[in-house]
Order: C-alpha cells, then structure tokens, then sequence
C-alpha cells in the first residue's frame, strides 16, 4: 500500500511537471502554426508549384534542329574538314510544326494537371484540419477529465491517511480502510487509462502542428455554444458540399483531363510537318546552293488507335468515377446531419450544464459530510464512482457533439462552424 501512494503522489505531481513545457494554443493559434509548418501540407505545395511550372513548359515551341556536312575530299585524296576553296559543306535547319492544335491541347492537359494538384493541396487540407480539431478537442476533454480524476485522487488520498491513522489508533474498521484503497486503485488505473489516451492525442496534434513541444488546448467559454445547427436543411448542406467538396473537384478534374486527353490522342494522329532550309557549297547542280525543306510523317504503320481507344474509355471511367463521387458526398452530409440531430434530441444542454454545477457541489458535499461521519463507507465509494462515470461519460458526450459539427464541416468542405476562441 506504500507503493500505491507513492504512485498517486506522482500522478498527482506529474502534471504540474509536464505543464511547464506544454505550449498553450487557442483553436486558431494551433491552426495558424498547422499551415505554417506542417510538412505533408508544405510537400504538396510543390507538388503544386512543380505542375503550374509545366503549364509555361507545354506553351514552348520545339527547338529547331540543325545538321551538316563537312568535306573530307575525295578516295584518291583525302581532305580532313575542307571546307574552303573547292571544299565542300553542307548545312539543313529543320523546324517542327505541330499541326491539329496539338501544343494547345497539350497546354490545356497541363492546365487540368495543375488544377488536379490544386484540388489535391485543398483535399489534403480538409482531411487534415479535421484530424487537426479532432486531436484538439480530444485532447481538451480528456483534460477536463483528467482534471476532475486529479482532484479525486488527491480529496481520497487526505481520506485515506485520515482514516490510516485513525485506524492505527483502533477508531475505525480495518476493513474500511481496505475500501477507501480499493477505490483508490480503481480511480488510479481510470486515470493511467486516460493519460494513455491524452498522450496518444497529444502526439497526434504535435504531429500535425510540427511543434517540438506538447500542446494544451486553450478553449474560452461555452465551447458548444459555438455550434449550433441553425437553419441549415439536408437539401442546403448537400448542395454547398456539391459546390465545395474539393473531392469532388478532383474528380471533375481528372474527368477533364480525360477529355482533353482523347482530343490531344486524335490530334495525334495527324502527322506534322517539318519546315526547314538547306546550304550545299558544291554538291549540288549549282554552287552555293540554296534550298527549302518541307517533310512530313507518313501515316502508314502508325495511326494511334490504340491511344485513342484507350483515351476514350479512361473518360467513362473517370465519369463513373465522378457520378460515385457526388453520391458519396450527399450521403455523406446526410449521415453527418443524422448523427448531429441525433445528438441534440433530447441532449438538453443547458439542463447538462446545469447538472454539471449541481453535481460538482453534491460531490463536495458528500466528501465533506463523509469526513464529519454523516454518511456511511458504502454511500460514499457509491457517490465517488458515480462522479467519476459522470465526469468521463459527460466529457465524452460533449466531444462527440463537437466532432459530429466538425465533421459536418468535414462533409461540406465549408467553414459552416468556425469557432473562435
């Protein structure tokens, strides 16, 4: 039992140790920090960066290419590099010219790969400020909680050595005293089971906010009081995820890359042509020889059908994929309202809080009353117990609450609850 207490002692003093090095961060002020250093976020900003680049790439011309011929004299008499008087060069420059419209498209391609990445960048954000305010508030909670398990601990360790010595001197039943360690023990393992959540949210939100020191959430206010369902309806939340979920603009980009794709496969199948000049010293008819080139690719072995038909089955795909998609949002809104009204039928928050403040009190009471002797060992472990289910439970409650908003906002794509604090 001296092991025990030692135990609770440091449980009891951890805290304020860890506190000193927690850095405390309002809801925008650990927002503002997760888009300053979080690291996936900064990776697929290149991303971005590196696909806007390409659309200046795709404008560019080809460069034009060049070739000659330098005289090496003839079999009877060899004439390294003779160019000059009665020598021989030759020189062509030869031009590409993509013809069908094939640099346009391939610049639009470009534009719709960039837009896929932008979309990308905005997927990857909502997905994460989600984690971000689910770690926090989880985090938040499990404090409250952890807190109340704290003052519990320690109002049950002044008792205990109370009734310890009391017990020495014979005034109390051994077997009480085993009671009291007995929740003790209970309550400390609740709270070793809570620290192991609290840390596992902390490292969440560390993670995400690439802060090199834990972070304890500093929430001002009624926190609920800040999410309220108001006059949003079913038909007014899909149609605001249908606008914003970048999700679905995603898909609706790639199902236009699709499109442009096909037209740049049957542009492809157009030859192009090659314009260029030519410079013969003596080779030809006539000296100094001056000549236009004009080439063209023949069309016989090569006409990119497969491409084509390939090009042309990836936009039914990437339009199956797009339908699924937005069915899967207005799905999504609607079993995230669910869950919120669900929630709130019957919550009674104001009639919760109030309960709360009444219970807190009744607590105190009942530890000083047990104290005095006026109730018994059994009615007190009993209301101890309780307190500890209804701090735990209501913690929890109030969690869900704020997450089944978050989560609204998740489905929207949209800041619909935008707390500050």
């Amino acid at each position: 039992m001296k092991r025990l207490r030692i135990i609770v002692l440091i449980i009891l003093t951890t805290k304020a140790a860890m506190a000193q090095d927690a850095q405390p961060l309002t809801l925008p002020e650990a927002e503002k920090q997760f888009l300053q250093n979080n690291l996936q976020l900064l990776a697929q900003r290149y991303h971005v960066d590196a696909d806007n680049a390409l659309i200046d790439q795709a404008r560019k011309w080809n460069n034009p290419s060049f070739s000659t011929t330098l005289g090496f004299g003839t079999l009877n008499k060899v004439q390294p590099f003779n160019i000059g008087s009665g020598g021989q060069f030759e020189g062509n420059i030869d031009q590409l010219i993509l013809l069908a419209g094939k640099r346009n498209k391939q610049v639009q391609l470009a534009q719709w790969n960039a837009a896929s990445s932008a979309a990308a960048f905005d997927e990857l954000m909502r997905t994460l400020r989600l984690q971000l305010r689910s770690s926090y508030y989880e985090l938040y909670f499990l404090k409250e909680t952890e807190k109340t398990l704290r003052e519990q601990l320690s109002n049950l360790q002044k008792i205990l050595d109370a009734y310890r010595e009391a017990d020495s001197k014979g005034s109390v039943a051994h077997a009480d005293v085993i009671r009291l360690q007995a929740l003790q023990v209970g309550i400390a393992n609740d709270y070793t089971d809570l620290r192991q959540q609290e840390l596992a949210a902390s490292l969440n939100l560390q993670t995400l906010l690439g802060s090199p020191l834990p972070v304890t959430p500093v929430v001002a206010g009624d926190v609920l009081q800040q999410y309220t369902i108001g006059s949003f309806t079913l038909q007014s939340l899909t149609d605001t995820a249908l606008a914003n979920r970048p999700d679905l603009a995603l898909a609706n980009t790639q199902l236009q890359q699709a499109n442009v794709n096909y037209r740049l496969q049957k542009a492809l199948a157009v030859p192009d042509l090659h314009v260029g000049a030519t410079y013969d010293k003596n080779g030809s008819y006539a000296a100094n020889f001056v000549g236009m080139t004009l080439g063209i690719d023949l069309p016989l072995w090569n006409r990119n059908k497969g491409n084509i038909r390939s090009a042309a089955s990836e936009i039914k795909a990437q339009d199956a994929l797009f339908q699924q998609q937005r069915l899967n949002v207005s799905a999504e809104v609607a079993n995230a309202l669910t869950r919120i009204q669900f929630l709130e039928k019957g919550s009674g928050w104001p009639d919760l809080k109030s309960f709360n403040t009444e219970y807190d009190q009744l607590i105190a009471e009942v530890a000083s009353n047990f104290r005095k002797g006026n109730i018994s060992l059994l009615q007190f472990i009993d209301y101890f117990n309780s307190y500890s289910d209804h701090v735990k439970h209501t913690n929890k409650f109030l969690n869900d609450r704020v997450l089944a908003y978050e989560e609204l906002n998740y489905t929207t794509g949209t800041q619909l609850f935008n707390t500050v604090n």
